[in-house]
């Protein structure tokens, strides 16, 4: 966020966690938006479950700019704080890897990812009301990771750092672990937690950006 130049506030969530899916991009999405919403109703008053919710969604052509895209979104008409809420998983051949809670989670974790290929998926949720309006729009970003083979004393190593152990898969590629790193297709910032590219060009689309 302090990359794209916005002013913001971090307040973390600390509610339970309900998931529905199984499916990777499905499951971060849930989560993220069950983060915003706790979020929102502490610092609006307002409960989502009572209240009807406009979802808009952005089809991914960010080019076209113009006020003509604004409609109704100005930003004079915003009655709440803009609500960002994020969730990041780790999937490999379909399960769903999140942070290891001890050295053995992180050590089955980073053997069965090296030498291998994954996929980070990071679930967005932003709400704010508007106009009158809840609204709302929840996305997930992909990215395949390629990672080179490890040796079990290279894996012994790092899972004895303090790194692994708040992070997705086990893993945080802008640490000590980037060495290992062969390649990524996909946004490198949604690896380390946050597609913020992706995240700007839906907030400026809506014209919600505050600098």
């Amino acid at each position: 966020m302090q990359q794209a130049g916005l002013t913001f506030e971090v307040i973390p969530a600390r509610g339970e966690e309900v998931i529905t899916s199984e499916e990777p991009a499905e499951v971060v999405k849930q989560l993220s938006f069950q983060k915003a919403a706790e979020i929102f109703s502490k610092e609006t008053g307002i409960n989502l479950e009572n209240e009807p919710l406009e979802t808009l969604s952005v089809n991914g052509n960010f080019d076209k700019k113009s006020s003509d895209n604004f409609g109704d979104f100005s930003k004079e008409d915003i009655e709440s704080p803009v609500v960002i809420g994020a969730d990041t998983v780790v999937s490999y051949k379909q399960k769903i890897l999140g942070k290891p809670k001890d050295k053995e989670q992180a050590r089955k974790m980073i053997s069965g990812i090296q030498g291998e290929e994954h996929k980070v998926i990071t679930g967005v949720t932003v709400l704010w009301k508007q106009g009158g309006k809840v609204r709302s729009i929840v996305f997930a970003e992909e990215t395949q990771v390629f990672v080179y083979d490890m040796t079990d004393e290279e894996i012994e190593a790092y899972i004895s750092t303090d790194e692994p152990y708040d992070k997705a898969g086990a893993y945080g590629i802008q640490g000590m672990f980037g060495v290992y790193v062969k390649g990524i297709h996909g946004d490198y910032n949604n690896v380390v937690g946050l597609p913020i590219a992706r995240l700007y060009q839906t907030l400026t689309y809506y014209n919600l950006v505050v600098h």
